[in-house]
């Protein structure tokens, strides 16, 4: 059975993983614009109380640098990096 965080979690991640601006994506997913907002940041407020997740990162071989931000820092990754360092750099981060 779905809650609702759950149901909010997988929208977010959908806008996310669309590249859609939040007005364009709750428009074609006929989701109000306003509880999108209201939802983001509640569960973006209970990440930051749990301090944080680590989520898996996979990145296929040759494929393009991508850029993460942790507590406003951005971490630029290569294809080709090490994930032992990445995991030492996003941890140090996560403790700051």
């Amino acid at each position: 059975m779905s809650t609702p965080t759950t149901d909010w979690t997988d929208k977010i991640t959908a806008w996310q993983r669309s590249g859609l601006t939040v007005a364009a994506w709750c428009r074609n997913n006929s989701v109000s614009y306003h509880s999108f907002l209201f939802w983001r940041k509640r569960l973006h407020a209970e990440v930051r109380r749990e301090g944080g997740r680590f989520v898996e990162l996979i990145v296929a071989p040759n494929s393009s640098p991508i850029s993460l931000e942790c507590n406003g820092i951005m971490v630029h990754v290569s294809s080709g990096f090490d994930p032992a360092l990445l995991w030492d750099v996003l941890s140090l981060l996560k403790k700051g």
